[in-house]
Order: structure tokens, then sequence, then C-alpha cells
């Protein structure tokens, strides 16, 4: 489970998604609702069942 804009969303996969040799990323896909690419450098708040990793 992943928080965008405040609703926790299930990740269905995560692929790479390299836009030039500067500016990796990832591509989360859910299992509702369109992806979501960001940066592999941001910060992400990742919940597990019950537990919150990061």
């Amino acid at each position: 489970m992943v928080n965008v804009r405040g609703e926790l969303r299930e990740v269905k996969a995560v692929r790479s998604d390299q836009r030039g040799p500067s500016k990796p990323a990832l591509t989360l896909v859910f299992k509702s609702g369109r992806p979501l690419r960001v940066d592999a450098s941001d910060e992400l708040a990742v919940r597990r069942g019950d537990r919150e990793l990061r």
C-alpha cells in the first residue's frame, strides 16, 4: 500500500522507467486507477499489512 494524495492505494506492480541517463524513475501500477511515475530518489511511505516501511 502506498499513500497517494491522502489515499492508500494497493500496488500491483513496480516498473523501472528511465527517461534519460539523469532521470531514473519508477512507475507504480495500482490495482485500480492510473499508474503513477515517481523519481527514483523520492521518499515514499509504504505500508505492508499493518507495518509501515520506508
